[in-house]
């Protein structure tokens, strides 16, 4: 997952390899006909491979130390990221067919790779979202957890998560592009990747609380 989540946040080769089309969004570096948009295309395909292969062995882990409740959530949130990786794939597959924001682009909704790209790109989003959420409740509603602050990690991400991402939407709709908001966001959507299994693992370990 460590490997997943590096691949995914690959903006920082644009800076090297195609730094004219890193100024705007950062599917513009997999659109066609973009130098080494190849490097970039193979970069998000293999982080959803190696994600959904991840998911399936947390999923396995979850059933075998999960009592019922507790593995509905995790299956939730174990499918919410296998989601964003097969999206995140998809969008990789099918890119952008020009640099949105150059001249010779039409706008969002006159392009429909634009268009098709970015309900992938929200489908992905979703599915981290929930991701995050179904964690964050599986910890609060533990005692042990709750003592030990260790469901404010997630909570934090889910707020960081939600800001960065609204901001982007935003300024998308409104055809602005904010490098910053869009590669911290990326790069939390990879940090989200890596800590995962670490959070599956911690639930696992953990006991309800007794609402008897």
């Amino acid at each position: 997952m460590v490997l997943a989540g590096l691949l995914y946040s690959s903006w920082p080769l644009g800076y090297w390899l195609n730094p004219q089309a890193d100024r705007g969004l950062a599917s513009n570096l997999e659109a066609l006909h973009q130098p080494y948009n190849w490097v970039f295309i193979s970069m998000d395909i293999s982080s959803g491979i190696f994600t959904g292969i991840v998911c399936r062995k947390l999923l396995a882990i979850a059933k075998r130390s999960s009592s019922q409740k507790t593995l509905l959530g995790l299956s939730v949130a174990i499918w919410g990221t296998a989601n964003f990786a097969l999206f995140t794939a998809i969008d990789a597959i099918v890119p952008l067919d020009c640099v949105e924001g150059s001249p010779n682009c039409p706008v969002s909704l006159h392009n429909p790779h634009l268009v098709f790209h970015g309900l992938f790109s929200v489908g992905s989003i979703g599915g981290l979202t929930v991701s995050i959420f179904a964690i964050w409740l599986l910890l609060f509603v533990r005692e042990d957890a709750v003592r030990s602050l260790a469901h404010l990690t997630p909570a934090t991400f889910l707020l960081v998560w939600l800001g960065f991402g609204i901001l982007t939407l935003y300024l998308v709709l409104h055809n602005q592009t904010s490098q910053l908001a869009q590669h911290l966001f990326i790069s939390f959507c990879s940090l989200w990747l890596i800590v995962l299994p670490y959070f599956v693992r911690l639930v696992t370990n953990l006991h309800p609380i007794d609402i008897s």
